[in-house]
């Protein structure tokens, strides 16, 4: 019965929270998200909008100026910003996007996630011929080193 009053007792406390903090956004599941991810999700739910009956056509074909991805279909291409490279580096769309012309390249950053996933491929590539690595599936990712950073990590945490 106790644990049932410490339960009732810490749902009241987030419910009133809640309640009288009005700048909280909640998910489609009800649960509050933070300022970034509201924002992604603004964004993405945008794209998603103009690209509507496109979503399984190749994403060089619906967005202009792809340059990596090509090939990729357009949803998936926006899971991959969102989901990947997003969380990764812990950034908003706009790090590397003019969100207001997806297309332009104004921005170093977008250019330089470019070049940082033509070097995750030869990394891979890498990988692959290193005969002692036990896993099948070796691999690196944005995460590897960024893991939810702008800069990599250059030096452990004391």
């Amino acid at each position: 019965m106790k644990k049932f009053y410490l339960s009732l007792l810490s749902f009241t406390a987030v419910f009133v929270f809640f309640s009288f903090n009005n700048s909280v956004q909640l998910n489609q599941n009800g649960l509050p998200i933070d300022s970034l991810e509201a924002e992604k999700e603004n964004f993405v739910n945008i794209v998603k909008e103009t690209i509507k009956g496109k979503e399984g056509v190749s994403s060089d074909s619906v967005f202009r100026d792809i340059q990596m991805l090509k090939g990729v279909p357009a949803e998936n291409l926006l899971n991959i910003m969102n989901y990947g490279f997003s969380k990764a580096l812990g950034v908003g769309c706009d790090h590397c996007h003019n969100t207001t012309d997806w297309a332009s390249n104004e921005k170093n950053a977008k250019q330089i996630s470019r070049e940082m996933m033509k070097m995750s491929g030869q990394i891979r590539d890498m990988i692959s011929n290193i005969k002692e690595i036990e896993s099948e599936k070796a691999t690196i990712n944005c995460t590897t080193c960024h893991r939810g950073e702008i800069v990599p990590a250059l030096k452990m945490k004391d």
